[in-house]
């Protein structure tokens, strides 16, 4: 167990923050576990009154630094995230992902070999749809190299930047990022895997989940402008 975050390992996390209620001091929590993590930065936009207050107190922690962003959308927030990063390897993480102990040294093994990479995830329910859904992620992202923020991307800071970060949409950066980059540099895996929430599939249902997500990754594979998507997205939600 590493108790101080701010260490001199060259692992900075970047965790983008959206009106997450207490999830903020989980996601510390979590990570007070984790071994050899320089920083975490916490990159918020947050406007509802419970996540205001709870980020408010972790603003006196010292195993945060704590950013309030002007502009929302995950893509920026991470991008700022990673222009204020000390660390020479990022790290993005989803406020409600769990990370393995030795998931510094695993990222920095796999680094070693790959410019980037992701894990492979476990979802936090029982029962045979939700091992399905795990399965298909995994298969999905063997056969397309591509890698989704609930699995916790990494890559070398300076890399990153030089392939120009996210790109400034309102939805499928990740999916932009991934097929951008690997026509040069395909993903490595990290042993390991992460534990991520199961919450959206158990609210509104696995298979209107798993249909809505194909519906929109499809409809962005057929050139649909992102900025629709993101409303297709808030709509169903």
């Amino acid at each position: 167990m590493c108790s101080d975050l701010d260490n001199r390992s060259g692992l900075s996390v970047i965790v983008p923050v959206y009106n997450e209620g207490q999830e903020p001091i989980h996601c510390l929590q979590r990570l007070a576990f984790c071994e050899d993590i320089r920083e975490v930065i916490m990159v918020d936009t947050s406007d509802d009154p419970e996540s205001l207050e709870v980020l408010a107190k972790l603003e006196l922690a010292k195993s945060v630094r704590l950013v309030k962003a002007s502009d929302r959308g995950r893509a920026r927030q991470m991008n700022l995230g990673a222009e204020l990063a000390e660390g020479h390897t990022l790290l993005f993480l989803h406020c409600d992902t769990e990370l393995p102990s030795d998931a510094a040294i695993s990222i920095r093994e796999c680094l070693q070999r790959y410019d980037w990479g992701r894990f492979d995830i476990t979802l936090n329910a029982s029962g045979w749809r939700f091992r399905l859904i795990e399965t298909m992620m995994k298969l999905r992202s063997r056969f397309t190299n591509i890698a989704t923020g609930d699995q916790a991307m990494f890559m070398k800071r300076d890399w990153f930047r030089t392939q120009g970060m996210f790109a400034d949409i309102p939805l499928m950066e990740d999916i932009e990022f991934s097929k951008r980059v690997s026509r040069e540099s395909k993903p490595g895996i990290a042993p390991g895997r992460v534990i991520t929430s199961a919450r959206r599939w158990q609210k509104y249902g696995v298979w209107k989940t798993v249909l809505l997500m194909w519906k929109l990754r499809w409809l962005y594979r057929m050139g649909t402008n992102p900025e629709k998507l993101a409303a297709m997205y808030l709509h169903a939600r």
